[in-house]
């Protein structure tokens, strides 16, 4: 592919941008460090410098954050077993994402922070890890990271790729620039038609976009989690249990206020509530607590009390294990205008599954699921409180609901050996 230039008054602005911002970038880092030390760990590696030596030419892959680790997993892992020698260097910019990729436990692989997006760091960070080839999970685009890794002959692709309405008028706004970076990557391997359509419009090359799915329908419903799980709720003495998954601090409230409707009706009820972010944790638990619920927490004890009537996952990475066996689960980001978060994983777990209006992040698996018959899509904290209560009090739907979820992540499932099809041929030798 083409050298690609960015026209000058663009990629100025887009640089001064950076510059002005960072002071502020670092302030953050060190304020997010007050409730996740890890944002203040490590933090030289956000400008390129790093404690030792790469291992040679390692397969380079960018997840942002925990989601987009957990979307890359079943790919590094079938990638893993063709090429059994291939070194692996996942980039990540949250702690949630780091400890995800290294809780993988995959062997000649190495985990760090994306450094930011200036042109000399990103031209350092290359030269010391030397990838063979970049994978970009999702919606990455980070229009120097991609101009350095095409200077230095690394062949970009993107997948599992993804972009809302909202992103794609973003991405406009700063006009060549975007438009520059998504001509770059040699594949854009979307999850979707509409997603790649919006690639497209973005400026993406019509040749590099293909609909290849979504790799989290590959992902959910290992067989060893779904068992531990059932067998984890069977030894709980109360009943219903539901899960508020992936709160933002908006949505709070509306969980609450739900749970009191299910004790009214059922006071041996059990909540498990998962905040999305650590440092909604002890917030959350406290305001459980001033409603005058019995409150435990799971960095404290690791299995609900009988008396216990909240249970707050306060931990990174387990949350996926709790879910086989719950009554229903309510994904949170969706009450709150934030876009969303994975309905996929409750769904392959057998369980019904409530939203809120806001899922743009994940529209087709919403829909997917919605007209299977697995999930309910509620238009306020009212209408949660109301749909909650009425399916914990019908359990014949909430089993037809969990059948239409897992026969529908079943049908969905064939992303990962596109995409590894796709990836494959750009590792060579590797094996």
């Amino acid at each position: 592919m083409a050298s690609v230039s960015y026209p000058i008054l663009p990629r100025l602005m887009y640089a001064a941008l950076w510059l002005l911002a960072l002071p502020a970038v670092i302030l953050l880092l060190l304020f997010r460090s007050l409730a996740q030390p890890g944002y203040r760990r490590h933090l030289s590696e956000r400008f390129a410098v790093y404690p030792s030596a790469s291992a040679a030419a390692p397969l380079w892959c960018h997840a942002a954050s925990l989601g987009e680790v957990h979307a890359l997993k079943p790919l590094l892992l079938a990638l893993r077993a063709d090429f059994p020698d291939l070194p692996l260097l996942i980039t990540c910019q949250t702690p949630a994402g780091r400890q995800a990729a290294q809780a993988l436990k995959l062997a000649a692989c190495s985990t760090v922070y994306l450094p930011i997006d200036l042109r000399w760091l990103t031209r350092r960070f290359l030269a010391h890890f030397r990838p063979r080839a970049a994978l970009i999970v999702e919606t990455e685009i980070w229009p120097n990271l991609f101009q350095a890794a095409q200077r230095a002959g690394i062949p970009v692709m993107m997948v599992n790729a993804r972009m809302t309405e909202r992103s794609l008028r973003r991405y406009r706004r700063f006009g060549g620039v975007f438009r520059g970076a998504l001509s770059i990557p040699e594949a854009i391997l979307c999850q979707s038609a509409a997603d790649a359509a919006r690639f497209v419009a973005a400026g993406a090359a019509a040749d590099a976009v293909s609909v290849t799915g979504n790799l989290k329908w590959d992902l959910a419903g290992d067989a060893e989690t779904q068992t531990s799980g059932l067998r984890r709720r069977a030894a709980w003495t109360q009943t219903p249990v539901w899960m508020a998954a992936s709160t933002h601090p908006e949505e709070e409230a509306a969980v609450l206020a739900a749970h009191a409707a299910v004790l009214e009706q059922w006071p041996s009820a059990l909540l498990i509530w998962a905040p999305r972010h650590p440092e909604r944790f002890a917030a959350a638990a406290a305001l459980a607590e001033s409603r005058g619920l019995r409150v435990r927490r799971r960095s404290r004890q690791p299995e609900p009390s009988a008396q216990a009537q909240v249970f707050v996952i306060d931990t990174l990475g387990e949350l996926r294990s709790f879910m086989p066996g719950m009554d229903l689960v309510f994904v949170g980001g969706s009450l709150q205008a934030i876009g969303g978060h994975n309905v996929l994983e409750p769904a392959a777990a057998g369980v019904p599954v409530l939203v809120g209006p806001h899922t743009a992040h994940f529209a087709d698996s919403v829909a997917a699921l919605a007209d299977a018959g697995g999930l309910l899509q509620v238009a306020d904290a009212d209408d949660l409180r109301q749909c909650v209560t009425a399916l914990l009090d019908d359990a014949a739907r909430r089993t037809a609901m969990a059948s239409a979820n897992i026969s529908c992540v079943m049908a969905n499932r064939g992303a990962l050996e596109k995409t590894k099809a796709r990836v494959s041929p750009c590792l060579g030798s590797a094996g």
